[in-house]
């Protein structure tokens, strides 16, 4: 494992489980939000994202936490593995709304009720039509090294294996 990708819905615990998969690897960790983002908000556009995010992607080891899809096919070709967390809806959901008013170190922001709110409409569309774009690049990449978890229980216990 040396440059690895952590996929999924919003609310699924990507950044969360790319922190505990770096505690015990000792890779570092890039949150697609923090290049994308800025504190007040404001996104950067596509050819800012990917400047941003190349001297990363030519490292030697990293993880990326982060689905942002104009640059996924650009980080699988850098990637050797992928974690996808594959959970449901009803988890996800759950997941946002634990994380209203929670300081992370993964967002630019304190994510609100508003905020949350967008992302749980958005979760609907993530399943129809995003996941299936996932799944479809993913494919296109048999050379990686893929892990599929569909509950939270699975997650934890990989993690804790390791």
């Amino acid at each position: 494992m040396k440059r690895v990708l952590v996929l999924g819905c919003p609310g699924a615990g990507k950044s969360y489980f790319s922190k505990k998969l770096s505690e015990k690897t000792g890779i570092s960790v890039t949150h697609m939000d923090n290049l994308y983002w800025s504190k007040d908000r404001v996104a950067c556009d596509r050819e800012t994202l990917v400047t941003r995010l190349m001297p990363i992607l030519k490292q030697n080891e990293w993880i990326i936490d982060g689905n942002y899809h104009h640059t996924l096919e650009l980080r699988l070709e850098y990637c050797t593995d992928v974690f996808f967390l594959d959970f449901s809806r009803e988890t996800c959901v759950n997941g946002m709304k634990e994380r209203i008013g929670v300081e992370r170190d993964d967002i630019p922001w304190v994510e609100s009720k508003e905020d949350a709110d967008e992302l749980i409409n958005w979760t609907s569309d993530y399943e129809e039509k995003t996941r299936p774009i996932e799944l479809e690049l993913l494919a296109k990449h048999p050379e990686l090294n893929v892990m599929v978890f569909y509950t939270r229980k699975e997650a934890e216990e990989y993690l804790e294996s390791l």
